[in-house]
């Protein structure tokens, strides 16, 4: 099984994203975002020269689009030309299609002649996901994570939900907990958020805002409690105590 990912910020950018920019963000691993696009910048090796020269101390991971885009494979395949140690699946509905991109991996890892099975799978999960979380369980041996996606409030009924199962399924699986990304700028807010993430047995979370970075390393690696009962002026934050 792959090692859990116990990495506390994740920092997703677009492929052609400023490499010194992420470097110098703070966060603990990059995320390159090819969730949304239909072709690929660049030649995989130019982008791989620029990321590997500046981040070589830090984890390259893959976001890929969810298989009902029909793009899932190509752009796995592109994250092992890139040297992706680590892919995000989007809109993951079950372990089934964790196993999918399991064999997706290792056809590109042939391809590429990179040493089968090296790449890390974290699926985030949709609704459909979270409804089947138990079959995440043991489902592949690149198994690093269990995430989710987000599609409502982060403070609601629904949410604390989400999280409670995606907790469970990690833990169940010997894996990290990751939380999703959260498009708040309020800062109150955004630590109210972690905390709960961290709270609920989340060891890590992904972000697309660099002003989040030292809010996610502080609450993840435990040094800041959660502010629970505070009153956060957001219009989705949990009501004062």
């Amino acid at each position: 099984m792959a090692k859990s990912l116990k990495i506390r910020s994740w920092l997703v950018v677009e492929p052609v994203a400023d490499a010194d920019f992420a470097y110098s963000s703070g966060a603990d691993a990059i995320a390159l975002d090819l969730s949304g696009t239909e072709d690929f910048p660049e030649p995989a090796h130019r982008l791989r020269g620029a990321w590997a020269r500046l981040c070589s101390e830090r984890i390259l991971a893959a976001l890929l689009p969810p298989f009902t885009s029909g793009r899932t494979e190509a752009a796995a395949e592109f994250a092992v030309r890139l040297g992706a140690a680590v892919t995000f699946l989007s809109g993951a509905r079950s372990g089934a299609e964790v196993q999918r991109l399991d064999a997706t991996l290792r056809v590109a890892e042939l391809h590429n002649a990179v040493t089968p099975g090296g790449v890390a799978i974290v699926p985030l999960a949709d609704a459909s996901g979270l409804l089947a979380a138990g079959t995440f369980h043991n489902c592949s041996r690149r198994l690093g994570g269990i995430g989710w996606d987000r599609a409502f409030d982060p403070f609601s009924d629904t949410a604390r939900l989400a999280r409670a199962t995606v907790g469970l399924a990690a833990s169940a699986s010997g894996v990290a907990a990751i939380d999703p990304a959260s498009p708040t700028g309020d800062e109150a807010a955004f630590r109210f958020e972690c905390g709960t993430a961290r709270e609920s047995g989340f060891v890590g979370k992904l972000c697309r805002l660099p002003a989040q970075i030292p809010i996610i390393n502080d609450v993840f690696d435990g040094q800041s409690p959660a502010p629970a009962g505070r009153t956060i002026s957001n219009t989705s934050a949990p009501p004062s105590a």
